[in-house]
């Protein structure tokens, strides 16, 4: 008994994990043409050569639900997604064709796979109830543990995507107990969840920095559009003169840009990091505008190019900015509201874990 339950607990953290988050395997399944149905089938079979078909059909139904949850709140939220792809010994996955546009949206998202998860498994309650099939309480106990799992709050499991609307600073907790995890239960999926969460984790603390970087370059944009819309005004003998002013402009930034340390330590010198970042895209966008304006002689089309490129980019940094800005922002009804959905859930889910442990402790010797 302890072997099989070793075993399938093994088994099941790489479900755990893997169940909707590795986007790259779709892709691969997509070229290799599996249809969702097809590869339904073939998960079956491969789990039902190492588990038997029981366990099998129980845990693809079980991801199935879950993965079903996900493509319901998608679509209410009118994001394309694609269709569900079962990957043998790894889990299913839906692949977003869109990003969401707030946090809210995510965790509203991600929460509707483990509660569409949960109500997967309720009818093996009145089952075991009915027949006392210790099958059954593993079932419970697969289900429950499957979307508690994923109930951590550290990206990219959905507990990650839901208290991201609450704080995404819950992440560091997440990765916290994510350690502990590991230490408890060592395995080879726990170090993949710390490193891609410790990229989040990352990730948030150089938002501000990020934020900071499209600030620029859009600043250096508008700067950019002043200039070439004056430029246009001039006479040709003005345009040259302008022309020659940039260049020389741009060699004395090149040879500060020369002067200047090319490395900078994260955190404590993002200011210098900055500072150089600025100097970069002003080289690079005035570098762009000599070869459109062509030796100050207007070229008309050329330099029209030129405006609307520069237009677009400025509406891409402005929109940028924006998400970076509003995108974790709710208020203090929103984040209590998920806070209770994500406890109550977690606890639900938890006290279902341990029952159906229970009833298959209980019944050791007819799982076994």
């Amino acid at each position: 008994m302890k072997q099989f339950k070793k075993a399938w607990l093994a088994f099941l953290s790489v479900v755990l994990f893997l169940a909707g988050k590795l986007k790259w395997v779709l892709a691969i399944f997509k070229f290799l043409k599996f249809s969702s149905l097809i590869s339904l089938f073939i998960s079956i079979g491969a789990y039902a050569l190492v588990y038997g078909w029981k366990f099998a059909v129980a845990l693809v139904y079980l991801l199935y639900v879950h993965e079903m949850g996900h493509l319901f709140a998608a679509k209410r939220l009118g994001i394309p997604t694609s269709k569900a792809i079962f990957i043998p010994f790894v889990g299913a996955l839906i692949a977003l064709k869109e990003e969401p546009k707030s946090a809210k949206d995510e965790a509203y998202l991600a929460y509707a796979g483990p509660l569409w998860g949960t109500l997967g498994f309720l009818p093996a309650l009145p089952l075991y109830w009915m027949t006392g099939n210790p099958f059954w309480g593993l079932v419970i106990a697969l289900g429950a543990l499957i979307n508690l799992f994923n109930l951590m709050p550290l990206h990219p499991l959905d507990g990650g995507r839901i208290v991201g609307v609450i704080s995404p600073k819950i992440w560091f907790f997440g990765l916290i107990g994510m350690f502990v995890y590991f230490l408890w239960n060592p395995g080879p999926i726990a170090p993949l969840i710390i490193l891609l969460g410790s990229l989040k984790c990352w990730e948030l603390l150089r938002r501000e920095f990020r934020w900071k970087k499209t600030q620029i370059h859009k600043e250096v944009n508008e700067s950019l559009l002043q200039e070439i819309q004056r430029y246009m005004l001039l006479s040709e003998e003005e345009q040259q003169e302008m022309y020659w002013h940039w260049k020389d402009e741009i060699e004395r930034t090149e040879m500060e840009l020369s002067r200047r340390k090319t490395w900078y330590i994260p955190i404590f010198q993002d200011e210098q990091k900055l500072q150089n970042y600025r100097l970069e895209r002003y080289v690079e966008k005035y570098n762009q505008l000599l070869e459109a304006t062509r030796w100050g002689v207007l070229q008309e089309q050329t330099v029209s190019d030129f405006i609307c490129k520069l237009q677009k980019e400025i509406e891409e940094n402005e929109q940028e900015i924006q998400k970076q800005t509003v995108y974790y922002r709710a208020d203090a009804k929103t984040k209590w509201t998920w806070l209770c959905l994500y406890l109550t859930l977690a606890v639900v889910l938890a006290v279902f874990t341990a029952y159906g442990q229970q009833i298959m402790d209980a019944n050791q010797s007819l799982i076994s």
